[in-house]
């Protein structure tokens, strides 16, 4: 799951309840008496795109409760994810990690971040406290921000973690724990995890000791539309032009690290680039900018391949449609291991080396992933376990 580094760890630091005022727009919030709050990662879409199945099955199972969704997110690409009616909170829950790029991490400005959350950590989960009762929540699902975890427990709220990761492992990761401020953060992190109500790890997931009740179910995918033929008309490619249409997403902001001008040379296929990129005269380079109307999940569905990292969204979702993926690994990240080993069990997935990547020569991989058999799909209902599991814990309420 890639980072928001698109702003400076100062910012994190303005989480005050002026700047956290919801939009309230349209009818029937006084009407209504409860809420399931959901609180999401802004650390990049993969946290969103986690939620967003369950949220939108769950809807119209709580008609008679408002939908939040809470989070330091754009809210046009919170709409564009959650499909049901809901409202959106804005404001930082959690750090995550600080990225100017998905494939590189600044744990010197991550540093200062979480140093600052913990100085204000009182300050923080009371405005989070406040939250909840503003909208009145009932139940709160996180994805995985401690700050609400610990509103809600104090507030006696069930609570949720939609954990595939958790923020603990991160950081025990990328610091050491023989370092006592991050040893610190990382003890009040698994304590307030512990708190939960209970945890649903979506496979392929971290598992440990972090949470004391928790399930693990199947993964989650989005609800996304295999568009080829429609795809490929709105990007202007003729019917008699069979090359292979290739999506290059290293995940939610652009990356310094795509060999763009390397790639664009290869004419043997079509490339989709999430930038916006500069005609050709092959006619072969294209930019999801052009697709301002498809859903992303729709865009992802309708390729021939994807070439990207082994981030959750992008290997379950591929997985899960039969789309081949090439994908290049951090390395540094904790939840990469268990996401390949899936991959090598219930995809057709290939590695390349980080230099590879970045020569952009990648003919020869993209020839040997095609040439693949197709596995199986895998079974991907996790949202509909999920839902039986929240239902669950309502009925109780």
């Amino acid at each position: 799951m890639s980072g928001d580094g698109s702003r400076e760890p100062v910012e994190f630091g303005g989480y005050s309840l002026s700047k956290m005022s919801p939009p309230v727009r349209g009818r029937g919030l006084k009407r209504m008496k409860n809420a399931v709050y959901c609180a999401v990662s802004g650390h990049g879409f993969g946290h969103l795109s986690q939620v967003a199945p369950i949220l939108n099955r769950l809807g119209p199972m709580v008609s008679g409760r408002r939908i939040v969704v809470a989070g330091h997110l754009d809210e046009g690409v919170v709409r564009n994810f959650i499909q049901v009616p809901h409202f959106f909170d804005f404001g930082a829950r959690d750090i995550g990690l600080v990225q100017s790029d998905p494939m590189v991490a600044n744990l010197a400005a991550t540093r200062i971040c979480y140093e600052r959350l913990q100085r204000d950590w009182e300050g923080r989960v009371t405005a989070e406290m406040e939250r909840l009762r503003f909208w009145s929540a009932d139940l709160v699902i996180v994805d995985i921000p401690c700050v609400t975890i610990a509103a809600a427990y104090r507030l006696g709220i069930p609570s949720v973690a939609i954990a595939s990761l958790s923020w603990d492992h991160i950081l025990k990761g990328c610091f050491s724990l023989e370092d006592a401020e991050v040893r610190e953060w990382w003890r009040r992190m698994r304590e307030t995890y512990s708190r939960t109500t209970l945890a649903l790890h979506p496979e392929p997931a971290i598992l440990g000791d972090t949470f004391p009740r928790y399930a693990v179910i199947p993964p989650l995918v989005s609800q996304a539309r295999g568009r080829r033929d429609e795809l490929r008309r709105t990007l202007g490619i003729s019917r008699k032009d069979d090359r292979p249409l290739i999506m290059i997403n290293l995940g939610g902001m652009p990356s310094q690290t795509v060999p763009i001008g390397k790639i664009v040379l290869e004419t043997r296929y079509h490339w989709l680039f999430k930038e916006t990129v500069s005609s050709h005269p092959e006619g072969h380079v294209h930019g999801t900018p052009e697709l301002s109307d498809w859903p992303f999940e729709d865009i992802q569905a309708s390729v021939d391949m994807v070439v990207g990292k082994p981030g959750y969204g992008t290997a379950i979702e591929t997985a899960a449609r039969g789309i081949p993926l090439l994908y290049v690994r951090r390395g540094w990240f904790p939840d990469e291991e268990p996401i390949c080993q899936w991959l090598s069990s219930h995809s057709r997935a290939s590695e390349i080396g980080a230099d590879l990547f970045s020569s952009g020569q990648w003919h020869d991989a993209i020839t040997s992933l095609f040439s693949l058999a197709p596995r199986p799909l895998p079974r991907c209902d996790g949202a509909k376990v999920a839902v039986a599991r929240i239902l669950e814990l309502l009925d109780e309420i």
